[in-house]
This record gives C-alpha cells, structure tokens and sequence, in this order.
C-alpha cells in the first residue's frame, strides 16, 4: 500500500467530524500551552511574586475555568455546541490580546481569570460532541482526541519557551491568534450531527421510558470526581514544584519547556505501548490503578537526584500514567451519563480536573515557601491514597448505575 493510500485509509477509519474536532482541539491545546507552563515563573521570576501568590493567582485564574466549564456545559445542553464554543474562544482570544498588551499587575490577574472562563466554557461543548462523533466507541474516541490535544501540547510548548525567552508578551499574542483561528476554523467546519438518541447515547445511560432524561447515577460519578480532583492536585505539583526547581538548578526556561514537548511527543508515539497496556488493563478500574501508582513513581525518582536526566525519567512515568488516567474519566461519565445531560456532566467532571489544578497550584506554592521542594513532593505524593480510594468507590458503586449488560471498559 502506497503512502497515499495509507494516509487515505487513516482518515476513513474515524469519522470525519472527529478529525475536525481533533484539529480544533490541537489548536485549543497549542494555544493553552503557550501561557501555562509558564505561568508560575512569569508570576514569580518577571513580575517578583511569591509562590503563594503565583498559586493563588493560578487558583482564580482555575476557579473562572471551573465555572466556565460548567456554564458551557448547561448552555450546550440547551442552545447546542457552535453557539458556546464560539463565544468561548473569541472570548479566550480577547483575554489573551489583553495579557499580551499589558502586564500590570491588577490587569494581568483580571486576564487570567477571564481567560480561564472563556477557554474553558469551549470544552464540555467539544467533549458532548466527541461523544457522539462515534457512537459506542468511548476510550478510543476520547483517547483520539486526547492525543489531538497533546500534539499541540509538544507544538505549543517547544513554541512558546523560545517566544517566552524573546518576550512573554509574544507568547500571550501567539495564544491570542490562536484562540481566534480555531474560532474561524470552528465556524466554517464544526457542525453538530444530529444523530438518532438510540445511537448518540450508544455505551450511556438509557433514556427513561417516557422520553425524558434518565436517572443520573451519581454514586459512581462522584468517586470519580473526587479521583478527578485529587489526580490533578498532585498532578499539578509536577508543574508547580519543577519550574522553579529547573531554574535553581540552572538548566533555563527552554530546558524546562522541553520537558512538556517530551510529554506531548510521548502521547503521541506511545500510542502503541498505550494500547498494549491497556489491552492488559481491560477494566477501567484496573487502568485508573496503574495510572494512579505510575505517578507516584514519577515523583518518588525526583527525590533521587537534581541531574535533569531523572527530570526526563520522571516525564516519562508521569506521561504514561497520564495517557491511562485522562481519557478515561470523561469517557467513564459520557458512558454512564443519559444523552439529555451529556454536556452538563462532561462540564461536571471536568470541572473536577479544574478545582485540582485551581487549589494544587496553591498549595504546593504554601508547601514550597513553608518547607522546600522535597517537602512539597513528599506530602502530595502521599495525596495519591485518596484517588485509590475513590477509585475503589466507583468500583464498587458502577454496576447497579451500568446494570448487568454493562461491562467495566470503556
């Protein structure tokens, strides 16, 4: 088989509105990812802030995407996906054109929470939309546009360290073009296909018997938030804890970026080794595990020694467990959810991964001001007993909501 032909046979194994979905979300991802890795050493090195303010500023900044995420959801669940993800994004475009113009301090912090409104109220739209864009299809269609997203995280990362040491306002204007350019390309492409309720709701909860939304099964989907929040929470530290740690140590801000290219170019040519592992790891329960435990080894080898190889060792840990543990909750939620409410509870629990990255940040900031680097790592690190818990929760908890057809994959 030719490489056209090769090329030609990928494109018709997905439907062709996940491809553009992905596309929209690559560029979502590579405009994010020009301002947030960054975040904590503009706050703390350029603007002269301590890690508790940077951590709070990251706290509102989330706290605004939080509430984003939810609102997006509801108004999808009741005006539909273009009209939200286009006021979302030329929102986001608008908030970062102001982060790039100014860097005053009560002007910067007004950005940032605006911006994390508008970007956010974008998502839950798009995630509804995946799950329907192949019905039945749960971990592999969100796991396809996860990968989508982190090709922009390598993009947007490696892009925006190099424009960040030229100037943090091109980084902010770069996420700015962004942001509008996926706006234009959403308008002209994105269309939300009315599919029957018995296929869009494919691998969800059953609509009730009078045509109404069916019960929603919160045991299950609340152990997974609180797994949700408290993955993120350490997750978080790794960002938090290592920007600064990085620059003590010398290595700079392009050493530091390339670190998250690394974890967006692992997503992307891991996949083989994803799908090994997940074949071994059938459940989700069982994948939730092995995510949970392969974080805590990548942040036990931090406390092995500062050369910036064991920084890479432990990207490399912290990516797979990544790869096992983010498509899975809002696959796990679209599957559980009924088809009336999929946009309301995929803005529910991503709204969970937001709380964690809105109180990781400034905790970890408290921790790393009151007792050290070594300090922060440690504590956190043992935060992971409760996502084990709540995941063992939710285990025990699914099959009454999924019923006996159900099986626990996704």
């Amino acid at each position: 088989m030719n490489v056209r032909a090769r090329v030609a046979a990928l494109f018709d194994s997905h439907p062709r509105m996940l491809w553009f979905l992905a596309f929209g979300s690559f560029l979502n991802a590579t405009g994010m990812s020009f301002i947030w890795p960054l975040t904590t050493v503009y706050i703390h090195e350029h603007l002269g802030r301590s890690m508790t303010v940077a951590g709070t500023v990251l706290l509102v900044h989330s706290a605004g995407a939080m509430l984003g995420q939810l609102v997006g959801g509801w108004l999808h669940d009741r005006t539909g996906a273009r009209p939200v993800m286009l006021t979302g994004l030329m929102g986001a475009a608008l908030a970062t054109a102001l982060l790039a113009a100014t860097s005053a301090w009560p002007a910067y912090v007004a950005g940032m929470i605006l911006y994390g409104f508008t970007a956010a109220m974008a998502v839950p739209p798009v995630n509804a939309m995946v799950a329907r864009a192949w019905p039945g299809q749960g971990r592999r269609a969100f796991n396809f546009n996860y990968v989508a997203s982190n090709i922009g995280v390598a993009v947007g990362t490696a892009l925006g360290g190099v424009l960040a040491d030229r100037s943090f306002a091109l980084a902010f204007g770069g996420a700015s073009v962004l942001f509008l350019l996926y706006a234009l390309f959403a308008a002209a492409f994105i269309r939300e296909e009315q599919l029957p309720a018995e296929e869009a709701g494919a691998g969800t909860a059953d609509r009730a018997a009078d045509g109404h939304a069916g019960p929603i099964p919160w045991a299950p989907i609340v152990a997974l938030f609180v797994a949700f929040v408290s993955l993120t929470v350490v997750y978080s530290q790794w960002q938090t804890g290592n920007s600064i740690r990085t620059q003590q140590l010398g290595f700079g801000l392009s050493a530091f970026s390339a670190l998250w290219t690394l974890n967006g170019v692992l997503i992307f040519v891991g996949q083989p080794v994803l799908g090994l592992m997940v074949r071994l790891l059938r459940r989700a329960t069982a994948q939730m595990v092995a995510g949970t435990v392969l974080y805590a080894l990548a942040f036990g080898v931090l406390l092995t020694s500062d050369r910036y190889g064991v920084f890479v060792t432990s990207m490399v840990l912290l990516t797979f467990g990544e790869m096992l543990l983010w498509p899975i909750f809002p696959a796990t939620v679209a599957r559980l959810s009924p088809p009336e409410r999929r946009g309301s509870l995929q803005g529910f629990i991503l709204s969970g991964q937001t709380i964690g990255r809105m109180i990781g940040p400034l905790l970890g900031g408290m921790l790393y001001d009151a007792a050290g680097y070594a300090a922060q790592m440690k504590v956190m690190t043992s935060g992971l007993i409760v996502p084990l818990l709540a995941i063992l929760v939710y285990a025990r908890t699914r099959r009454p909501a999924e019923g006996a057809r159900q099986r626990d994959a996704v």
